[in-house]
């Protein structure tokens, strides 16, 4: 399907194709007759597939008509375009770098703007030319040179130097089942890691969400800064940042991404600096605070009640209270409007409508668990949060969000 640069990918007639049939299903352009010459219909699906799908994700890529897309499953797997815009943000700007585990080559498309050139190696043929294509498309083609290769050969040469090396390995085993562990994924970067060290300035790796912090920071040494990325309370990706001869503690850096990159939350800390606090704990009384998904993905709940002053329900319990509101918390705010015991007949009184959004914090049960005890159909404006208090027990909480 596709010949090289010698022609262009998206053509014209292509272009003009897929707006006219933009709301179409791509199942129906696959088995259209008389399309126009040198339309493929199994290419011009894929394309408005991908259009119908990716405007959320990959917002620049669809304004600009020329962008070829590959099929769906490199989609998938791409970074969104405001967590690869963040991730360029945070790197130092150099002469070289690497994408070793190109894909769609979201990630590398914005690295490549901090950098004199950008090597993005690829071992599909058809989607590193998808790639050199889009790269002629935003004006990169002189800074973001493709190579149709295994990148980790390159590093067999001792004289291969970069100030960066970025990687984000496959996440799904043989089965095609997702994992989260870095033994899992495709490559092992732990057989790679000291490598990759000493022939980069940086080595950032790209890790699944589900990836235990900890564990990393043991199996891989001179990490120094690990990034939880959260984008509007999702939390997307875990970030892993090495530098050879770094031997002190990563510092933990919790973000959470609003619409935009003007709008982000951030808390800084180490996993020893959260080791050594003894923590506030307390009954809550007015207001009900929870912490953004990049701060509980992260642990670091005694080190925010100590920076922000709140006490925590209980050691075991990522909920905070106060009597007066607290502006600006990294997180959720809810109103207490009632509480009770979680009971059927509790809930019956604090929730007449027999309807709340239910959320549950160390109260012995999941969320499904409590909404079938208490009762309960989901929806409405109110939230039923059940969570274990000190000195107290286990406590149903009538809230409403505050709209700070």
């Amino acid at each position: 399907m596709l010949t090289g640069m010698s022609q262009e990918i998206v053509t014209e007639t292509l272009q003009r194709f897929v707006v006219e049939n933009a709301g179409r299903s791509p199942s129906e352009i696959v088995l259209m007759k008389n399309l126009p010459d040198g339309v493929c219909p199994k290419f011009a699906a894929q394309q408005i597939k991908a259009r119908q799908r990716m405007g959320k994700k990959l917002p620049s890529w669809l304004a600009e008509p020329r962008v070829a897309f590959p099929p769906s499953l490199s989609l998938e797997q791409c970074s969104s375009e405001i967590a690869a815009r963040y991730k360029a943000s945070i790197v130092q700007a150099g002469k070289t770098a690497c994408d070793l585990t190109g894909g769609f080559g979201v990630d590398a498309r914005f690295l490549a703007e901090r950098f004199e050139r950008l090597d993005y190696f690829e071992r599909d043929a058809e989607l590193a030319e998808l790639v050199r294509w889009n790269a002629s498309v935003f004006g990169l083609e002189s800074t973001l040179q493709v190579c149709p290769e295994s990148g980790l050969e390159r590093f067999r040469d001792p004289s291969v130097r970069y100030d960066l090396t970025y990687l984000d390995p496959a996440r799904r085993d043989q089965r095609s089942l997702k994992v989260s562990a870095l033994e899992d994924c495709e490559p092992n970067v732990l057989e790679y890691w000291s490598d990759l060290l000493a022939r980069s300035g940086r080595v950032m790796i790209k890790a699944s969400p589900g990836l235990d912090i900890s564990r990393a920071l043991e199996q891989l040494p001179s990490v120094c800064e690990v990034h939880v990325v959260a984008v509007q309370n999702d939390c997307k990706e875990l970030l892993l940042i090495g530098e050879e001869g770094f031997s002190g503690d990563a510092r933990i850096h919790c973000v959470n991404i609003g619409p935009s990159l003007e709008e982000i939350d951030t808390l800084s800390f180490t996993l020893a600096e959260e080791g050594a606090l003894e923590g506030k704990f307390d009954r809550p009384e007015r207001y009900l605070y929870e912490p953004n998904a990049a701060i509980m993905k992260a642990g670091a709940f005694k080190t925010l009640s100590e920076r922000i002053g709140l006490a925590a329900l209980n050691p075991r319990t990522r909920l905070y209270g106060s009597y007066e509101l607290f502006r600006g918390f990294p997180g959720r705010v809810f109103e207490i409007i009632g509480r009770g015991s979680l009971e059927p007949k509790s809930a019956k009184a604090l929730f007449p409508k027999r309807k709340a959004n239910v959320i549950s914090r160390n109260s012995g049960m999941s969320a499904e668990e409590m909404r079938k005890k208490l009762k309960l159909k989901d929806g409405g404006e109110l939230f039923a949060i059940g969570a274990a208090v000190t000195g107290v027990g286990r406590e149903l909480f009538a809230c409403r969000l505050v709209d700070e």
